[in-house]
């Protein structure tokens, strides 16, 4: 029912600027009971990685040459193209099935711009090796003295973050043809103007070979670029052309920036899901991840198309980066393995829903996820812990968990999950397994599924995908309690709540709160989108826990959010039902629980709608007067953190005393935390 707030209510909400003088406030009612208790297991908060929007590419892989090896333009292996389509593929004009088209020389530009004498193509003539096949060829066809400062620039992921006194290590690969006279190679300004000394390279020789230099910048730009002057005519080529900042995480030492690394540190994963995603199954068996083209030398690393905008990844963040990812940020490791089988949207069905799978060699894949496995965590007496040693760490990764297959389902995914579950379990008995499930929206009950396996027994844990919309959240905030405790444990490997902002965010808060509620089967949560280059996104109403341009990283509401839950967990959970005396709120959402490390009771409250509330507290079990650190986080429908727009959204801590059975404001757009004892 709709009442008039007490005058106190009133003052308290108008303090805070949520109301209006004019403004009447809905009355609910949070009934709990401390006598209704269940022991649970604290969700682990991990992160799902997945190269999307230049998550790593442009941002947390610290490489600021954009298509360092020429291979950004090449086509999804395996896929031909009859009239801008790609044939064989169902549907081939749905979504995400656009041909793949971008410039082959994509990050690099030459200089006059309305007229250089200097002219950049790609080339597959005279390669710097098989698995590089193309390279940049770089015609001076005039004399230069007639045009001074012409030359070829790189300009980075929009623009390359030079700070004035830093350091900038880089090495390139070149080869003259034609081509005499020296490269002056300096960092330089959005204009393309020095701002370091510059390094000459005199006498390219007539075989490829590999140039390393530091550059130390003079002046900030954090639109910089690098820029290659040549002093002569004539034909040369350059290929995997890498620079790095030298103060990268680690003091240097490893491939990831500094400030971004600290804010994955900052939230304190549990785990890291890698590598994704639909790069793990890909659109074809040409297409799928293959690990060991990501380790090693990067000159090496052929990279690879992917599904996801910008659709290419060079692998610099390869299988081994990752773990050392892991290592850095403390977090455990969960490696998803490929099965064979590929997307299903690629894939043709029939009316029953059965897809006609490739016909791919499961025992290949068996042995590729022992193989990664060993890699990871195998004795350096063994061929892939010999491979790990070789590439500078000897000592095993924390490899803990290892799903099988990414959102494969169905008769042939039953018989691949049990040969590799298998082959998996005998070798390493310790790692713990997932098994995928099926990804449509209407299939709202996922587990109806695991008696199809052909041993379902073996299934430890059960990884379900969500995407859906607030309105689905508030239908299923019971959806967990009626699992069957029997089953195998319960991992949410992604999950994407479209909608209104902050409404989307809030309810994913919703669903992670009932998810709390179940932690007696004991829970894994993979937090995504993880990040994105806001540079790239600028104009999509997407909201990852962080946004990166070259120069900064910031946390996002969906963060605070994220880290609420994370710095929050229960042991213990009881009885919570919020209502309005008739029937229970689909807006406003709370749980009660138990911190059995600080034994701090931890009350949590949502309100996904833009109205304020005023909540009456009943907890049968606890009277009195109780000193509370409360932690609130709210935000509008306007009001985004961005690298634009910093410092606007942050969680507000304060003391405050209740008395219960108490009252309290539930403000709009709000996620708030009490802990008391």
């Amino acid at each position: 029912m709709r009442i008039q707030a007490n005058t106190m209510m009133l003052l308290s909400l108008l303090a805070c600027g949520a109301l209006t003088a004019q403004t009447t406030v809905s009355q609910l009612n949070l009934q709990a009971d401390l006598n209704a208790a269940r022991k649970v297991r604290p969700v682990e908060y991990g992160f799902h990685y997945e190269e999307i929007g230049m998550i790593g590419e442009g941002g947390l892989y610290a490489e600021m040459v954009r298509n360092r090896g020429l291979e950004e333009a090449t086509p999804p292996k395996g896929m031909a193209v009859m009239n801008e389509q790609y044939v064989g593929v169902v549907n081939p004009t749905g979504p995400n099935k656009k041909v793949f088209h971008v410039s082959p020389v994509i990050g690099w530009v030459t200089t006059p711009c309305a007229y250089s004498p200097i002219e950049i193509s790609r080339t597959k003539k005279n390669p710097l090796n098989e698995k590089n096949p193309h390279s940049l060829r770089v015609f001076v066809h005039k004399n230069l003295s007639e045009f001074p400062g012409a030359a070829v620039v790189n300009q980075g992921f929009f623009g390359m973050n030079i700070e004035k006194g830093e350091r900038y290590k880089l090495s390139f690969y070149a080869v003259a043809s034609t081509y005499k006279g020296e490269l002056k190679i300096s960092l330089a300004d959005r204009d393309a103007r020095s701002i370091s000394p510059t390094v000459v390279v005199d006498n390219l020789s007539k075989d490829w070979k590999k140039y390393e230099f530091e550059l130390t910048a003079t002046a900030d730009d954090d639109r910089g670029c690098l820029r290659i002057e040549p002093s002569g005519q004539g034909i040369f080529q350059l290929d995997i052309v890498s620079m790095f900042p030298g103060n990268t995480w680690d003091n240097g030492k490893s491939v990831f920036r500094k400030d971004i690394v600290q804010n994955l540190v900052d939230y304190a994963p549990d785990f890291l899901r890698f590598p994704g995603g639909c790069i793990v199954h890909g659109i074809n068996e040409e297409t799928m991840y293959h690990w060991k083209e990501t380790i090693g030398d990067i000159a090496r690393r052929p990279g690879a198309w992917s599904k996801w905008a910008p659709f290419f990844r060079s692998d610099g963040l390869g299988y081994h980066e990752f773990y050392e990812l892991c290592e850095y940020i403390g977090a455990d490791a969960m490696y998803v393995t490929p099965t064979g089988m590929v997307c299903t949207e690629f894939l043709h069905r029939d009316k029953n829903r059965n897809f006609e799978h490739l016909d791919t060699d499961i025992d290949y894949y068996v042995q590729d996820a022992l193989d990664a496995i060993e890699y990871a965590i195998g004795d350096t007496a063994t061929r892939w812990g010999a491979e790990r040693a070789r590439n500078g760490h000897p000592e095993p990764f924390p490899l803990k968990y290892v799903e099988i297959g990414n959102e494969d389902f169905g008769p042939e995914y039953y018989k691949r999950y049990k040969k590799i579950y298998d082959a998996i379990k005998a070798k390493y008995p310790r790692l713990i397994l997932i098994s995928s499930s099926i990804i449509f929206k209407e299939e709202n009950d996922k587990r109806k599924y695991i008696k199809d396996y052909l041993s379902p027994q073996d299934i430890e844990v059960y990884d379900e995908h969500y995407y859906q919309t607030p309105e689905w959240v508030a239908e299923n905030y019971y959806k967990f309690d009626e699992y069957d405790r029997t089953g195998p444990d319960i991992f949410i490997g992604e999950l994407g709540i479209g909608g209104q902002y902050p409404r989307s965010v809030l309810a994913e808060g919703v669903f992670k709160m009932a998810l709390e509620r179940n932690g007696d089967m004991n829970p894994l949560m993979a937090d995504r989108p993880l990040m994105r280059n806001w540079d790239f996104v600028r104009d999509s109403k997407i909201c990852p826990l962080f946004l990166h341009t070259t120069s900064k990283s910031v946390k996002t509401f969906n963060y605070f959010l994220c880290k609420m839950l994370r710095d929050n967990t229960i042991g213990v959970s009881y009885r919570a039902v919020v209502s309005d005396g008739a029937r229970e709120s689909d807006e406003v959402y709370a749980t009660l629980g138990k911190d059995e490390a600080t034994h701090e009771y931890v009350l949590k409250v949502i309100n996904m709608s833009g109205k304020p509330y005023a909540m009456n507290i009943q907890i049968d079990g606890l009277k009195g007067k109780k000193k509370c650190r409360m932690t609130t986080l709210m935000t509008d429908t306007r009001t985004r953190q961005t690298p634009d727009r910093e410092g606007v959204i942050a969680p507000r801590e304060s003391d405050v005393t209740l008395s219960f059975p108490s009252q309290v404001a539930v403000e709009p757009y709000s996620f708030t935390v009490y802990r008391f004892k």
